[in-house]
């Protein structure tokens, strides 16, 4: 067969994987072969970056004994507080909802004296967002405590939207001043999301965006204000200070999952211990820069992480918070990128079809391995990558053309 025909040949067929896998990208046909595949570039990464300083503070069961009833009541929160205090850490972030129902008077303002016992910005309560279409009026009492963000360029309507705060947290703190972000949204008809880590960032209330508990961390973590925050949805968040986190048209970004064992965990029972009781790297976990306190009972972990492990909602918010302390941000290539890799593929299968069976065989086999070991060394350098699927598909288009068309070595 002349080299005409079988290029002709070639390149149909790169047509037509180019086209089928694209169609099927884009239905989310290899969501979890993507995510296989980031995995295990995570896993090849030796590159270390900055480490966190973020603590995850569990709260993980009934029958820790620092508690007097489960859950946890206000006074519990207000002596961990306190203890708390002695050490040195800037933000204490609390994940669960601050809220009670049947709390006594007394318990509720022994807590707030506690939480009077830290300075404006050392201190953050979380709570849930609701997407309620009946509700129509926003309380404008709390909105100035999820500090808005007003400098944005993109489409905001995008942005996943919530009516309302339930349950809002005790208004003996919303009233001296404590900021609070949400550290979830629940929805009426939740959105079907591949990927449990993309995790995020903002949430829109009508025409207002505010920043989620991990963002309004990181932002009280280095003293930043909300009108020191740009963004641009489908890009990046900038900080004034330099701080880029990049995210998609919606405000999120994926958590780095490889800053899993990075992050320090401790039993909040460690803060029942005197101090003199504590090792060295308890003693320097409690003096992290962040302190989030976080419910991680077995209950609470429904969050697919790897292999069969799932997380809580409070390790997904520390994940977060270490990914964007290290600067450790997964980024596909741009489409240009991709469609330059796509293009070189192409060219050296049409130069390997030239060849004879048993070389062109050979060199596809050693283009595939060259492409993954480039994919690893670029992600191991700025964590970009680029799903393998399309260019993967035309390299063992190449080695079957390569076997199927090209002529053997004479004897």
């Amino acid at each position: 067969m002349s080299y005409k025909k079988k290029a002709t040949i070639f390149l149909i067929l790169c047509a037509i994987i180019i086209s089928l896998i694209r169609h099927k990208e884009n239905n989310g046909a290899f969501s979890n072969l993507n995510r296989g595949y980031i995995n295990w570039l995570i896993d090849t990464k030796k590159v270390k970056a900055q480490p966190p300083s973020v603590t995850l503070l569990r709260i993980n069961g009934p029958e820790n004994s620092v508690f007097s009833e489960w859950p946890p009541s206000p006074i519990d929160y207000a002596i961990i507080l306190k203890n708390l205090r002695k050490h040195e850490a800037k933000l204490v972030a609390i994940e669960p909802s601050m809220a009670w129902n049947n709390a006594a008077e007394g318990l509720l303002e022994t807590l707030r004296s506690a939480s009077l016992k830290y300075n404006k910005g050392e201190l953050l309560m979380g709570a849930v967002f609701q997407m309620d279409q009946s509700v129509v009026e926003s309380n404008d009492k709390f909105i100035n405590l999820l500090k808005p963000i007003s400098n944005i360029s993109g489409e905001i309507k995008n942005i996943p939207e919530f009516t309302m705060v339930d349950p809002l947290p005790d208004r003996r703190l919303t009233s001296i001043g404590i900021p609070f972000a949400f550290t979830s949204i629940d929805m009426a008809e939740q959105d079907q999301e591949n990927n449990p880590l993309k995790v995020p960032l903002l949430a829109r209330i009508k025409e207002l965006v505010v920043p989620s508990f991990a963002l309004r961390a990181i932002m009280m973590e280095q003293d930043i204000d909300s009108n020191d925050v740009k963004i641009h949805l489908g890009n990046k968040i900038v900080f004034e200070n330099g701080t880029v986190i990049p995210i998609d048209f919606q405000g999120a970004f994926e958590a780095f999952t490889g800053s899993r064992p990075d992050i320090n965990k401790e039993d909040i029972s460690i803060l029942s211990l005197p101090e003199e009781e504590l090792d060295r790297s308890q003693l320097r976990s409690l003096s992290n820069r962040i302190i989030l306190v976080g419910i991680d009972t077995e209950k609470e972990q429904i969050i697919p992480f790897r292999l069969g492990v799932n997380i809580s909602n409070a390790e997904r918010i520390a994940l977060s918070i270490a990914t964007i302390q290290s600067n450790l941000f997964i980024e596909s290539f741009s489409s240009f990128s991709e469609y330059f890799i796509w293009v070189g593929i192409i060219l050296i299968g049409l130069y390997l079809i030239r060849l004879k069976r048993s070389k062109a065989v050979a060199r596809s086999l050693l283009t595939i391995i060259i492409y993954l070991a480039v994919s690893m060394v670029l992600f191991q350098s700025n964590n970009q990558w680029l799903s393998p699927m399309t260019p993967l598909s035309l390299m063992v288009c190449i080695l079957i053309t390569s076997w199927t068309l090209c002529q053997k070595m004479e004897e």
